[in-house]
Protein backbone atom coordinates (compact mmCIF):
# COMPACT_ATOMS: atom_id res chain seq x y z
CA UNK A 1 0.00 0.00 0.00
CA UNK A 2 3.04 2.25 0.86
CA UNK A 3 4.51 1.89 -2.33
CA UNK A 4 1.62 2.33 -4.17
CA UNK A 5 0.43 5.60 -2.45
CA UNK A 6 4.35 6.48 -3.07
CA UNK A 7 3.50 6.35 -6.61
CA UNK A 8 1.57 9.77 -6.58
CA UNK A 9 2.65 11.40 -3.75
CA UNK A 10 5.62 12.48 -2.28
CA UNK A 11 4.54 13.50 1.18
CA UNK A 12 2.81 10.78 3.12
CA UNK A 13 0.98 10.14 6.39
CA UNK A 14 0.64 6.83 7.38
CA UNK A 15 -2.08 5.58 10.10
CA UNK A 16 -0.23 2.32 11.48
CA UNK A 17 -1.41 -0.44 13.51
CA UNK A 18 1.24 -2.63 14.04
CA UNK A 19 2.72 -3.62 10.39
CA UNK A 20 6.02 -4.58 9.91
CA UNK A 21 8.81 -2.85 7.07
CA UNK A 22 7.05 0.20 6.86
CA UNK A 23 8.78 2.32 5.09
CA UNK A 24 11.76 0.71 3.14
CA UNK A 25 12.80 0.40 -0.35
CA UNK A 26 11.06 3.69 -1.47
CA UNK A 27 12.44 4.75 -4.72
CA UNK A 28 13.11 8.46 -4.81
CA UNK A 29 13.09 9.79 -8.36
CA UNK A 30 13.59 14.09 -8.42
CA UNK A 31 12.12 14.72 -5.02
CA UNK A 32 12.58 13.02 -1.64
CA UNK A 33 9.72 11.35 0.01
CA UNK A 34 8.56 12.36 3.55
CA UNK A 35 6.68 10.02 5.07
CA UNK A 36 5.09 10.42 8.31
CA UNK A 37 3.65 7.55 10.97
CA UNK A 38 1.14 7.54 13.54
CA UNK A 39 -0.10 4.84 15.61
CA UNK A 40 2.13 1.72 16.90
CA UNK A 41 5.08 0.85 14.31
CA UNK A 42 6.06 -3.13 13.87
CA UNK A 43 9.04 -4.36 13.54
CA UNK A 44 12.00 -2.96 11.16
CA UNK A 45 10.62 1.09 10.28
CA UNK A 46 12.64 2.09 7.59
CA UNK A 47 14.22 -1.80 6.44
CA UNK A 48 16.65 -0.98 3.92
CA UNK A 49 15.65 2.60 3.53
CA UNK A 50 16.76 4.17 0.62
CA UNK A 51 18.71 7.88 0.11
CA UNK A 52 16.43 10.58 -0.10
CA UNK A 53 13.80 9.12 2.25
CA UNK A 54 12.73 10.68 5.22
CA UNK A 55 10.91 9.08 8.09
CA UNK A 56 9.47 10.38 11.29
CA UNK A 57 7.50 7.85 13.76
CA UNK A 58 5.55 10.23 15.95
CA UNK A 59 6.02 7.40 19.01
CA UNK A 60 7.91 4.68 20.28
CA UNK A 61 9.33 1.95 17.69
CA UNK A 62 9.59 -2.07 18.09
CA UNK A 63 13.17 -4.07 16.78
CA UNK A 64 15.25 -3.66 14.12
CA UNK A 65 14.59 -0.19 13.01
CA UNK A 66 16.83 1.33 10.49
CA UNK A 67 18.01 -2.53 9.33
CA UNK A 68 19.81 -3.24 6.36
CA UNK A 69 19.30 1.01 6.34
CA UNK A 70 21.02 2.53 3.40
CA UNK A 71 20.38 6.17 3.30
CA UNK A 72 17.06 7.03 4.53
CA UNK A 73 16.94 9.62 7.20
CA UNK A 74 14.60 8.03 10.12
CA UNK A 75 13.67 9.85 13.61
CA UNK A 76 11.81 7.95 15.94
CA UNK A 77 9.88 10.39 18.40
CA UNK A 78 10.00 7.69 21.31
CA UNK A 79 12.21 4.79 22.43
CA UNK A 80 13.13 1.99 20.29
CA UNK A 81 13.48 -2.02 21.09
CA UNK A 82 16.80 -3.97 20.10
CA UNK A 83 18.52 -4.39 16.96
CA UNK A 84 18.46 -0.59 16.12
CA UNK A 85 20.76 0.15 12.99
CA UNK A 86 21.17 -3.75 12.76
CA UNK A 87 23.67 -3.78 9.79
CA UNK A 88 22.96 -0.50 8.23
CA UNK A 89 25.42 0.81 5.71
CA UNK A 90 24.41 4.50 5.47
CA UNK A 91 21.85 7.10 6.76
CA UNK A 92 20.77 8.08 9.91
CA UNK A 93 18.70 7.21 13.06
CA UNK A 94 17.48 9.52 15.48
CA UNK A 95 15.93 8.54 18.55
CA UNK A 96 13.92 10.90 21.51
CA UNK A 97 14.34 8.13 24.18
CA UNK A 98 16.49 5.36 25.27
CA UNK A 99 17.48 1.81 22.75
CA UNK A 100 17.24 -1.69 23.74
CA UNK A 101 20.19 -4.15 23.11
CA UNK A 102 21.84 -4.70 20.68
CA UNK A 103 21.99 -1.62 18.59
CA UNK A 104 24.82 -0.25 15.81
CA UNK A 105 25.68 -3.89 15.78
CA UNK A 106 27.30 -5.58 12.44
CA UNK A 107 27.12 -2.12 10.53
CA UNK A 108 28.94 -1.37 7.29
CA UNK A 109 30.76 1.22 5.69
CA UNK A 110 31.58 1.92 2.08
CA UNK A 111 34.61 4.75 1.80
CA UNK A 112 32.66 6.60 -1.02
CA UNK A 113 29.90 8.02 1.33
CA UNK A 114 29.27 9.11 5.26
CA UNK A 115 29.67 6.95 7.73
CA UNK A 116 25.85 5.58 9.03
CA UNK A 117 25.35 6.89 12.22
CA UNK A 118 22.93 6.68 15.60
CA UNK A 119 21.81 9.31 17.82
CA UNK A 120 20.27 8.25 20.97
CA UNK A 121 18.97 10.69 23.39
CA UNK A 122 18.84 8.64 26.39
CA UNK A 123 20.93 5.25 27.00
CA UNK A 124 21.49 2.06 24.29
CA UNK A 125 20.99 -1.50 25.98
CA UNK A 126 23.82 -4.20 26.27
CA UNK A 127 26.00 -5.24 23.71
CA UNK A 128 25.61 -2.40 22.27
CA UNK A 129 27.89 -1.70 18.56
CA UNK A 130 28.95 -5.54 18.79
CA UNK A 131 31.16 -6.35 15.44
CA UNK A 132 30.39 -2.71 14.19
CA UNK A 133 32.70 -2.15 11.00
CA UNK A 134 31.96 1.84 10.81
CA UNK A 135 28.78 3.34 12.14
CA UNK A 136 29.05 6.20 14.71
CA UNK A 137 26.99 6.16 17.33
CA UNK A 138 25.87 9.33 19.60
CA UNK A 139 24.83 9.07 22.95
CA UNK A 140 23.66 11.70 24.94
CA UNK A 141 22.65 10.80 28.19
CA UNK A 142 19.85 12.45 29.09
CA UNK A 143 16.95 11.16 30.65
CA UNK A 144 18.40 7.65 30.32
CA UNK A 145 16.93 4.52 31.53
CA UNK A 146 19.77 3.64 33.05
CA UNK A 147 21.80 6.71 34.31
CA UNK A 148 24.59 4.85 35.89
CA UNK A 149 25.22 2.81 33.01
CA UNK A 150 24.55 4.47 29.62
CA UNK A 151 26.19 1.93 26.91
CA UNK A 152 24.72 -0.95 28.45
CA UNK A 153 27.42 -4.10 29.37
CA UNK A 154 29.99 -5.12 27.04
CA UNK A 155 29.82 -2.75 24.58
CA UNK A 156 31.70 -3.01 21.59
CA UNK A 157 33.02 -6.69 21.25
CA UNK A 158 34.20 -7.26 17.94
CA UNK A 159 34.61 -3.68 16.77
CA UNK A 160 36.56 -3.12 14.16
CA UNK A 161 35.79 0.46 12.78
CA UNK A 162 33.75 3.57 13.66
CA UNK A 163 33.85 5.59 16.85
CA UNK A 164 30.83 5.99 19.74
CA UNK A 165 30.39 9.26 21.63
CA UNK A 166 29.00 8.93 25.28
CA UNK A 167 28.12 11.32 27.84
CA UNK A 168 27.69 9.54 30.96
CA UNK A 169 27.98 6.91 33.62
CA UNK A 170 28.83 3.19 32.48
CA UNK A 171 30.19 0.58 33.81
CA UNK A 172 33.48 0.05 32.50
CA UNK A 173 33.02 -2.96 30.23
CA UNK A 174 33.65 -1.78 27.26
CA UNK A 175 35.89 -4.36 25.11
CA UNK A 176 39.39 -3.50 25.56
CA UNK A 177 40.57 -5.65 22.74
CA UNK A 178 38.36 -3.40 20.01
CA UNK A 179 38.13 -0.18 21.48
CA UNK A 180 40.27 2.69 23.21
CA UNK A 181 38.56 5.62 25.54
CA UNK A 182 39.84 8.73 24.47
CA UNK A 183 38.60 12.73 25.28
CA UNK A 184 37.13 13.75 22.20
CA UNK A 185 40.16 15.60 19.50
CA UNK A 186 39.22 18.87 17.92
CA UNK A 187 38.56 17.49 14.67
CA UNK A 188 35.81 14.96 16.92
CA UNK A 189 34.36 17.40 18.78
CA UNK A 190 33.74 19.97 15.54
CA UNK A 191 32.06 16.66 13.98
CA UNK A 192 29.71 16.08 17.07
CA UNK A 193 29.27 19.96 17.31
CA UNK A 194 28.43 20.58 13.66
CA UNK A 195 25.49 17.66 13.85
CA UNK A 196 24.10 18.47 17.36
CA UNK A 197 21.75 21.11 16.27
CA UNK A 198 20.11 18.99 13.15
CA UNK A 199 19.34 15.96 15.90
CA UNK A 200 17.93 18.59 18.51
CA UNK A 201 16.16 20.23 15.84
CA UNK A 202 14.76 16.85 14.28
CA UNK A 203 13.65 14.79 17.65
CA UNK A 204 11.55 18.85 18.92
CA UNK A 205 14.45 18.87 21.97
CA UNK A 206 17.12 22.39 20.46
CA UNK A 207 16.71 23.47 24.54
CA UNK A 208 18.92 20.94 25.12
CA UNK A 209 22.12 22.43 22.85
CA UNK A 210 23.67 24.37 25.48
CA UNK A 211 23.64 21.39 27.92
CA UNK A 212 24.83 18.77 25.31
CA UNK A 213 28.04 21.56 24.16
CA UNK A 214 30.05 20.73 27.70
CA UNK A 215 33.38 18.93 25.91
CA UNK A 216 34.85 18.19 29.34
CA UNK A 217 31.26 15.61 29.31
CA UNK A 218 32.16 13.56 26.06
CA UNK A 219 34.23 10.71 26.12
CA UNK A 220 34.61 8.93 22.65
CA UNK A 221 35.32 4.95 21.97
CA UNK A 222 37.33 4.43 18.62
CA UNK A 223 38.38 1.20 16.96
CA UNK A 224 41.53 0.08 17.44
CA UNK A 225 43.13 -0.52 14.26
CA UNK A 226 44.99 -3.83 13.23
CA UNK A 227 48.26 -2.06 14.02
CA UNK A 228 47.83 -1.28 17.24
CA UNK A 229 46.06 -4.27 17.91
CA UNK A 230 49.03 -5.91 17.24
CA UNK A 231 51.53 -3.93 19.52
CA UNK A 232 48.88 -4.39 22.50
CA UNK A 233 47.30 -8.12 21.52
CA UNK A 234 50.11 -10.62 21.01
CA UNK A 235 47.78 -13.59 21.28
CA UNK A 236 48.64 -16.59 23.09
CA UNK A 237 51.58 -17.83 25.28
CA UNK A 238 53.32 -20.10 23.42
CA UNK A 239 52.81 -23.91 24.81
CA UNK A 240 56.73 -23.97 25.61
CA UNK A 241 56.57 -20.51 27.27
CA UNK A 242 53.43 -22.03 29.28
CA UNK A 243 55.06 -25.23 30.82
CA UNK A 244 58.07 -23.29 31.65
CA UNK A 245 56.68 -20.44 33.75
CA UNK A 246 53.33 -21.85 34.95
CA UNK A 247 52.87 -25.60 34.42
CA UNK A 248 56.05 -26.95 35.88
CA UNK A 249 56.44 -23.89 38.73
CA UNK A 250 52.71 -25.32 39.75
CA UNK A 251 54.45 -29.50 40.01
CA UNK A 252 57.62 -27.70 41.51
CA UNK A 253 59.77 -28.33 38.57
CA UNK A 254 59.34 -30.38 35.64
CA UNK A 255 57.29 -33.76 36.17
CA UNK A 256 59.42 -36.00 34.04
CA UNK A 257 62.93 -34.65 35.96
CA UNK A 258 62.72 -37.69 38.13
CA UNK A 259 61.76 -40.28 35.39
CA UNK A 260 63.97 -39.06 32.37
CA UNK A 261 66.73 -36.75 33.74
CA UNK A 262 68.76 -36.90 30.66
CA UNK A 263 65.54 -36.24 28.05
CA UNK A 264 66.31 -33.29 25.95
CA UNK A 265 62.86 -30.96 26.14
CA UNK A 266 63.56 -28.98 23.65
CA UNK A 267 61.04 -27.81 21.34
CA UNK A 268 61.68 -29.70 17.77
CA UNK A 269 62.59 -27.43 14.97
CA UNK A 270 60.46 -27.48 11.42
CA UNK A 271 63.10 -28.82 9.70
CA UNK A 272 65.28 -31.65 11.11
CA UNK A 273 67.34 -34.69 10.10
CA UNK A 274 68.75 -37.47 11.60
CA UNK A 275 67.18 -39.12 15.05
CA UNK A 276 64.48 -36.40 14.36
CA UNK A 277 63.29 -36.80 10.87
CA UNK A 278 62.20 -40.38 11.75
CA UNK A 279 58.87 -38.60 13.26
CA UNK A 280 57.04 -37.80 9.93
CA UNK A 281 53.23 -37.38 9.53
CA UNK A 282 50.98 -40.68 8.95
CA UNK A 283 48.22 -40.14 6.29
CA UNK A 284 45.46 -42.53 7.77
CA UNK A 285 42.37 -41.23 5.52
CA UNK A 286 39.95 -43.79 4.80
CA UNK A 287 41.68 -46.60 7.18
CA UNK A 288 38.58 -46.46 9.44
CA UNK A 289 35.46 -47.50 7.80
CA UNK A 290 32.12 -45.60 8.51
CA UNK A 291 29.45 -47.19 10.60
CA UNK A 292 27.59 -48.08 8.05
CA UNK A 293 29.90 -49.44 6.32
CA UNK A 294 31.44 -51.54 9.28
CA UNK A 295 28.27 -52.95 9.79
CA UNK A 296 27.32 -54.14 6.66
CA UNK A 297 28.49 -57.83 5.60
CA UNK A 298 29.90 -57.01 2.38
CA UNK A 299 30.72 -53.64 3.58
CA UNK A 300 28.38 -51.64 0.93
CA UNK A 301 30.45 -48.01 1.19
CA UNK A 302 27.00 -46.09 1.58
CA UNK A 303 29.09 -43.00 2.61
CA UNK A 304 30.40 -43.31 -1.40
CA UNK A 305 27.21 -43.85 -2.59
CA UNK A 306 25.49 -40.89 -0.88
CA UNK A 307 28.15 -38.31 -1.97
CA UNK A 308 27.37 -39.47 -5.44
CA UNK A 309 23.68 -39.22 -5.06
CA UNK A 310 24.40 -35.70 -3.46
CA UNK A 311 26.30 -34.82 -6.94
CA UNK A 312 23.35 -35.72 -8.34
CA UNK A 313 25.59 -38.95 -9.85
CA UNK A 314 22.64 -42.08 -9.46
CA UNK A 315 23.92 -43.81 -12.37
CA UNK A 316 27.37 -43.87 -10.61
CA UNK A 317 25.51 -44.57 -7.22
CA UNK A 318 23.45 -47.54 -8.54
CA UNK A 319 26.51 -48.80 -9.86
CA UNK A 320 28.83 -48.85 -6.92
CA UNK A 321 26.53 -50.77 -5.10
CA UNK A 322 26.08 -53.37 -8.05
CA UNK A 323 29.64 -53.97 -7.65
CA UNK A 324 29.24 -55.01 -4.37
CA UNK A 325 25.82 -57.31 -4.81
CA UNK A 326 23.75 -58.40 -7.81
CA UNK A 327 20.45 -58.07 -5.38
CA UNK A 328 20.52 -54.61 -3.84
CA UNK A 329 16.69 -54.72 -4.89
CA UNK A 330 15.80 -58.30 -2.92
CA UNK A 331 18.25 -58.41 0.07
CA UNK A 332 19.15 -54.53 0.88
CA UNK A 333 15.47 -53.47 -0.21
CA UNK A 334 13.47 -55.83 1.87
CA UNK A 335 15.17 -58.76 3.40
CA UNK A 336 18.23 -57.36 5.06
CA UNK A 337 18.05 -56.67 8.90
CA UNK A 338 20.57 -53.90 7.72
CA UNK A 339 22.81 -53.85 10.33
CA UNK A 340 23.80 -50.55 8.64
CA UNK A 341 20.90 -48.71 9.70
CA UNK A 342 20.96 -50.06 13.19
CA UNK A 343 24.83 -48.57 13.53
CA UNK A 344 24.06 -45.17 11.86
CA UNK A 345 25.57 -42.44 13.58
CA UNK A 346 22.96 -40.30 11.86
CA UNK A 347 20.43 -41.31 14.85
CA UNK A 348 22.10 -39.17 17.07
CA UNK A 349 21.32 -36.31 14.97
CA UNK A 350 17.55 -37.30 13.50
CA UNK A 351 17.49 -40.51 12.11
CA UNK A 352 19.30 -43.36 9.97
CA UNK A 353 19.71 -43.64 6.54
CA UNK A 354 16.56 -44.97 4.65
CA UNK A 355 19.62 -48.07 2.87
CA UNK A 356 16.43 -50.22 2.16
CA UNK A 357 15.23 -47.38 -0.27
CA UNK A 358 18.21 -46.95 -1.92
CA UNK A 359 18.69 -50.69 -2.75
CA UNK A 360 14.90 -50.77 -3.45
CA UNK A 361 15.52 -48.28 -6.37
CA UNK A 362 18.34 -49.89 -7.73
CA UNK A 363 15.74 -52.88 -9.06
CA UNK A 364 15.62 -52.49 -12.89
CA UNK A 365 19.05 -50.83 -12.77
CA UNK A 366 21.64 -52.69 -15.68
CA UNK A 367 24.61 -54.93 -14.34
CA UNK A 368 28.13 -52.82 -14.75
CA UNK A 369 30.26 -53.56 -17.31
CA UNK A 370 32.55 -56.72 -16.69
CA UNK A 371 36.23 -55.64 -17.35
CA UNK A 372 37.44 -57.73 -20.19
CA UNK A 373 38.15 -61.11 -19.64
CA UNK A 374 41.47 -62.82 -18.08
CA UNK A 375 40.76 -65.96 -19.77
CA UNK A 376 40.15 -67.84 -16.29
CA UNK A 377 37.61 -70.32 -15.34
CA UNK A 378 36.00 -70.94 -11.71
CA UNK A 379 33.31 -73.53 -10.72
CA UNK A 380 31.51 -72.57 -8.14
CA UNK A 381 29.31 -75.43 -6.54
CA UNK A 382 25.87 -73.99 -5.21
CA UNK A 383 23.27 -71.08 -6.79
CA UNK A 384 22.56 -69.34 -3.42
CA UNK A 385 22.80 -66.06 -2.62
CA UNK A 386 26.58 -66.66 -1.69
CA UNK A 387 27.47 -68.83 -4.71
CA UNK A 388 25.74 -65.47 -7.07
CA UNK A 389 27.91 -63.03 -5.45
CA UNK A 390 31.28 -65.15 -5.70
CA UNK A 391 30.06 -65.48 -9.48
CA UNK A 392 28.88 -61.70 -10.06
CA UNK A 393 32.65 -60.50 -8.36
CA UNK A 394 34.23 -63.07 -10.50
CA UNK A 395 32.61 -62.07 -13.72
CA UNK A 396 33.29 -58.14 -13.29
CA UNK A 397 36.53 -58.94 -12.67
CA UNK A 398 36.80 -60.57 -16.18
CA UNK A 399 36.47 -64.10 -14.69
CA UNK A 400 34.03 -66.59 -16.53
CA UNK A 401 32.02 -68.38 -13.63
CA UNK A 402 30.00 -71.78 -13.61
CA UNK A 403 27.40 -72.32 -11.10
CA UNK A 404 25.97 -75.83 -10.58
CA UNK A 405 23.00 -76.03 -8.41
CA UNK A 406 21.36 -78.84 -7.80
CA UNK A 407 17.66 -76.64 -7.61
CA UNK A 408 15.97 -75.89 -10.94
CA UNK A 409 16.27 -72.09 -9.56
CA UNK A 410 19.20 -69.63 -9.21
CA UNK A 411 18.57 -68.47 -5.45
CA UNK A 412 18.82 -70.80 -2.67
CA UNK A 413 16.77 -69.95 0.32
CA UNK A 414 15.71 -66.59 -0.78
CA UNK A 415 14.10 -68.44 -3.70
CA UNK A 416 12.72 -71.54 -2.05
CA UNK A 417 12.28 -70.41 1.74
CA UNK A 418 11.19 -66.93 1.77
CA UNK A 419 7.44 -65.94 1.51
CA UNK A 420 6.60 -63.91 -1.71
CA UNK A 421 4.80 -61.36 1.27
CA UNK A 422 7.91 -60.45 2.15
CA UNK A 423 10.61 -60.63 -0.59
CA UNK A 424 8.10 -59.33 -3.92
CA UNK A 425 8.35 -61.84 -6.63
CA UNK A 426 8.34 -59.29 -9.66
CA UNK A 427 11.38 -57.35 -7.65
CA UNK A 428 13.42 -61.01 -7.75
CA UNK A 429 12.40 -61.72 -11.33
CA UNK A 430 14.12 -58.58 -12.44
CA UNK A 431 17.41 -59.03 -10.29
CA UNK A 432 17.71 -62.94 -11.61
CA UNK A 433 17.16 -61.39 -15.39
CA UNK A 434 19.87 -58.36 -14.72
CA UNK A 435 22.18 -61.48 -12.80
CA UNK A 436 21.52 -64.10 -15.74
CA UNK A 437 22.62 -61.26 -18.73
CA UNK A 438 25.76 -61.05 -17.00
CA UNK A 439 28.89 -61.32 -19.23
CA UNK A 440 31.06 -64.30 -18.23
CA UNK A 441 28.07 -65.66 -16.06
CA UNK A 442 27.15 -69.70 -16.88
CA UNK A 443 24.69 -71.67 -14.78
CA UNK A 444 24.04 -75.54 -14.74
CA UNK A 445 20.69 -76.54 -13.26
CA UNK A 446 19.89 -79.85 -12.07
CA UNK A 447 23.51 -81.08 -11.31
CA UNK A 448 23.46 -83.58 -7.76
CA UNK A 449 27.37 -82.79 -6.99
CA UNK A 450 29.10 -86.10 -6.79
CA UNK A 451 32.60 -86.57 -5.60
CA UNK A 452 33.95 -88.14 -9.08
CA UNK A 453 32.11 -84.90 -10.60
CA UNK A 454 33.90 -82.84 -8.12
CA UNK A 455 37.28 -84.18 -9.09
CA UNK A 456 36.25 -83.42 -12.59
CA UNK A 457 35.72 -79.87 -11.31
CA UNK A 458 39.10 -79.43 -9.77
CA UNK A 459 40.71 -80.86 -13.28
CA UNK A 460 38.54 -78.10 -15.43
CA UNK A 461 38.98 -75.18 -13.79
CA UNK A 462 41.95 -73.22 -11.67
CA UNK A 463 39.64 -72.78 -8.65
CA UNK A 464 36.67 -74.28 -7.09
CA UNK A 465 34.07 -72.24 -4.84
CA UNK A 466 31.76 -74.64 -2.64
CA UNK A 467 29.02 -72.59 -1.61
CA UNK A 468 26.29 -75.01 -0.71
CA UNK A 469 24.08 -73.34 1.62
CA UNK A 470 23.00 -74.99 5.40
CA UNK A 471 20.00 -77.05 4.00
CA UNK A 472 19.74 -79.48 6.88
CA UNK A 473 17.37 -77.89 10.11
CA UNK A 474 17.89 -78.22 13.13
CA UNK A 475 15.23 -79.55 15.56
CA UNK A 476 14.72 -79.46 18.99
CA UNK A 477 15.63 -82.87 21.31
CA UNK A 478 12.13 -83.33 23.26
CA UNK A 479 9.81 -85.81 23.30
CA UNK A 480 7.27 -85.80 20.20
CA UNK A 481 9.76 -84.08 17.91
CA UNK A 482 9.11 -86.27 15.46
CA UNK A 483 5.60 -84.59 15.20
CA UNK A 484 7.14 -81.47 14.87
CA UNK A 485 8.16 -79.54 10.94
CA UNK A 486 11.23 -77.63 10.93
CA UNK A 487 10.39 -74.16 9.54
CA UNK A 488 12.86 -74.71 6.75
CA UNK A 489 10.94 -77.41 5.50
CA UNK A 490 7.43 -75.94 5.90
CA UNK A 491 8.47 -72.75 3.74
CA UNK A 492 9.77 -74.28 1.29
CA UNK A 493 6.51 -76.88 0.76
CA UNK A 494 4.79 -73.42 0.98
CA UNK A 495 6.47 -71.94 -1.98
CA UNK A 496 6.00 -75.16 -4.20
CA UNK A 497 3.05 -76.48 -5.32
CA UNK A 498 2.25 -78.96 -2.99
CA UNK A 499 1.85 -76.55 0.34
CA UNK A 500 1.78 -78.58 3.91
CA UNK A 501 -2.00 -78.85 5.12
CA UNK A 502 -2.32 -76.62 8.35
CA UNK A 503 -5.45 -77.03 10.59
CA UNK A 504 -6.97 -74.21 12.63
CA UNK A 505 -4.11 -73.78 15.07
CA UNK A 506 -0.49 -73.76 14.64
CA UNK A 507 2.25 -73.17 17.45
CA UNK A 508 5.14 -71.90 16.64
CA UNK A 509 8.55 -72.10 19.08
CA UNK A 510 10.66 -69.02 18.05
CA UNK A 511 9.72 -65.44 17.06
CA UNK A 512 12.43 -64.17 15.21
CA UNK A 513 12.32 -63.77 11.17
CA UNK A 514 11.97 -67.03 10.59
CA UNK A 515 9.06 -67.67 12.75
CA UNK A 516 7.84 -64.50 11.73
CA UNK A 517 7.66 -65.60 8.21
CA UNK A 518 6.01 -69.03 9.25
CA UNK A 519 3.36 -67.61 11.12
CA UNK A 520 2.36 -65.46 8.12
CA UNK A 521 2.57 -68.65 5.72
CA UNK A 522 0.01 -70.43 8.52
CA UNK A 523 -1.87 -67.64 8.34
CA UNK A 524 -2.26 -67.79 4.19
CA UNK A 525 -2.58 -71.44 4.30
CA UNK A 526 -5.45 -71.18 6.13
CA UNK A 527 -4.89 -71.36 10.27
Amino acid sequence: MVQLAAGKSQNLILEAYGQHNVGGRLMPEGSPYHLTIRGPVGQRLGCMGQPGTTIICEGPASDDVGYLNIGADITVLGDATNGVCNAMAQGRVMIKGSIGARGLTMTKWNPEYEKPELWVLGSVGDTFAEFNCGGIGIVCGVEAKDPDNILGYRPCVGTVGGSIYYRGKTDDTYSRTNVKENDPDDEQWQWLMDRMPGYLEKIGRPELLKPLSKRKEWKILVAITPQERALIFSGPMPMSEFRTKIWDKAFGGDPLRDLAPGLDRSPVGLIESGDLRRRIPYWANHEAAAPCTFYCPIHIPTVDRLRLIRDGKLDEAYELVLHHTPLPGSVCGHICPNLCMEGCSRQTVDKSIDVAMMGRAIKDSPAPKSAPSTGKKVAIVGGGPAGMNAAWQLALAGVEAHIFERDDKLGGKLAQVIPWDRLPKAIWDSEIDRFMAMDNIHVQFGVNMTKSKFKDLKKKFEFVIVAVGTHEPRTLPFPGKERVIPALDFLKAGKSDNPTKVGKQVVIIGAGNVGCDVACEAYRLGA
